[in-house]
């Protein structure tokens, strides 16, 4: 079974995924208080977000059987005084192995008021596992809004072009997934 969520607005909620059951989250400016549990083998969870203005984002998950399968990818692009808070936890059980869980956050920051709190984290407590995780946080790139506006592109233009490649990234890999089921 194969599940598809979109979240728009404020949720907490729980999941537990049985053997080979699958979701996909896809959170846009939305706070979210996210639990799952993978109790099957093959079962696996996605959670994409993006937030425009400021959000806090926690998402707990917690491989409780063998060959299960996360990923966490969470973007901000923070203006103003906007602040994001992103808390990804992941946990790997006990003879749980065969566990894949990638955890990725990216912030753009286009104030020196913005403010991004980014926290992932990894429990493991079993060999044999696939998990990695990290976080970015900046500006938008120099040297490519340069590269942009020597090709005859305004400021304005370059900015907007970079902004669209960085959220068409959350969405366009989901939308070609979700084409595939």
């Amino acid at each position: 079974m194969n599940n598809f969520v979109f979240i728009s607005q404020n949720i907490a909620q729980n999941f537990s995924l049985a053997e080979n059951e699958s979701l996909r989250v896809l959170a846009f400016n939305s706070h979210s208080d996210i639990n799952v549990e993978l109790c099957g083998e093959g079962a696996a969870f996605e959670y994409r977000s993006l937030s425009v203005s400021g959000t806090q984002q926690k998402v707990h998950v917690m491989h409780k059987a063998q060959n299960t399968k996360s990923f966490l990818f969470a973007r901000h692009i923070l203006s103003d005084d906007s602040k994001a808070v992103f808390s990804g936890i992941i946990e790997a059980g006990k003879h749980c192995e065969n566990i894949s869980s990638r955890q990725l956050v990216n912030s753009i920051l286009l104030s020196p008021a913005a403010k991004v709190v980014s926290k992932p984290e990894l429990k493991i407590y079993c060999d044999e596992v696939e998990c990695s995780h990290g976080s970015t946080c900046g500006g938008l790139d120099e040297e490519s809004l340069f590269f942009l506006q020597s090709r005859g592109l305004s400021l304005e233009d370059a900015k907007r072009i970079l902004l669209r490649a960085f959220v068409a990234e959350v969405s366009e890999e989901l939308l070609c997934h979700l084409s595939l089921d």
